[in-house]
């Protein structure tokens, strides 16, 4: 059996879960090490070793480091490791050189999208465009306007958090309940919550969630009014405003 069976195995896994990971390959080796060329390790976005190894304590907190600078880079990387070097400075006897290659997987920003109606529509397919998966809440007789969503949830539906991983939500629904909505969204750690509503609307949400006892952390992870301000007026616009908001969250 090919030696890194496990290891295919768990990438297999990880990318059915769509989650950003990294593999570290051995690439090169000169002198003493307990690993050899091939040898293969995965790393998820802190830099925390899921399965594998290639190398003991003097190289695996530097492995896991470059890692999650790979991931975060989006970039591939080549470390290049003096394992004779004070520089390691792991109080640990290594000997050698090593080469490892790490090549990240990123996972696809998953947005959900809460509304009906054209604007959320719009804003559904042009997320689509630009390569994120996309969850919509809305009501059964709405959902034949989301074709092209990737999953569909009735909005009756209590938001299974845990299972998705949500990276933004946004609230394209005016209801009475947005607040409500924001605040567990916020509270179960997505990182972009944003609500298409008016300025006092907005004010009334912010407030509510200060009430709640959101730290400052949570709160700036609340958009509201939703998008940049382009002074947006169709649909198309609106939708616009909102992902080019999403898009620099992302890229910060």
């Amino acid at each position: 059996m090919n030696k890194n069976h496990k290891i295919n195995k768990k990438i297999f896994e990880l990318d059915k879960k769509d989650v950003s990971y990294a593999i570290a390959t051995v690439i090169n080796i000169k002198g003493s090490s307990s690993s050899k060329t091939g040898d293969k390790a995965l790393y998820n976005e802190q830099g925390k070793r899921i399965m594998g190894y290639i190398g003991g304590g003097c190289i695996e907190n530097r492995i896991g480091i470059s890692a999650s600078e790979a991931i975060n880079e989006k970039k591939n990387k080549i470390i290049n490791l003096d394992l004779n070097s004070d520089k390691m400075e792991m109080g640990i006897p290594c000997g050698g050189y090593m080469s490892v290659l790490i090549e990240p997987t990123i996972s696809v920003p998953t947005i959900m999208i809460r509304g009906m109606g054209r604007s959320a529509e719009v804003l559904c397919k042009m997320a689509k465009t630009l390569g994120f998966k996309v969850i919509i809440q809305t009501s059964k007789i709405e959902e034949e306007h989301f074709l092209k969503s990737d999953i569909i949830i009735n909005e009756n539906k209590k938001i299974p958090y845990d299972k998705y991983n949500l990276d933004y939500f946004v609230l394209v629904t005016h209801h009475r309940d947005d607040h409500k909505i924001a605040l567990e969204a916020i509270k179960n750690s997505v990182p972009y919550v944003a609500v298409v509503a008016s300025e006092k609307k907005s004010s009334l949400i912010k407030n509510y969630l200060i009430e709640n006892k959101l730290s400052r952390e949570q709160l700036s992870n609340f958009h509201s009014p939703a998008g940049i301000k382009l002074n947006a007026k169709s649909p198309e616009e609106i939708a616009l405003s909102i992902m080019s908001e999403i898009i620099m969250h992302k890229n910060n």
